[in-house]
């Protein structure tokens, strides 16, 4: 492997302590972004996203979401 080689994370789609309303489990709920994760590893999961994946953890749940299950909350 070469060690200049850089790798290019795309931006989140969801900003720190953003408004968001998460849909999950046929449910919906207003809540907020507490923290992010690249996972650069999550390609082979989903290939159509090859630079990786972000997952995103809310308000009160210890649970990681992806960001097709959460949408920015317009209020």
């Amino acid at each position: 492997m070469n060690s200049t080689e850089k790798i290019q994370v795309r931006s989140p789609k969801f900003q720190m302590y953003q408004s968001v309303i998460l849909y999950w489990n046929g449910e919906e709920r207003s809540t907020h972004i507490v923290r992010r994760w690249f996972d650069l590893d999550d390609s082979s999961r989903h290939p159509d996203i090859p630079d990786g994946y972000w997952w995103y953890k809310v308000t009160n749940d210890e649970q990681l979401y992806p960001e097709q299950a959460i949408e920015p909350d317009s209020k």
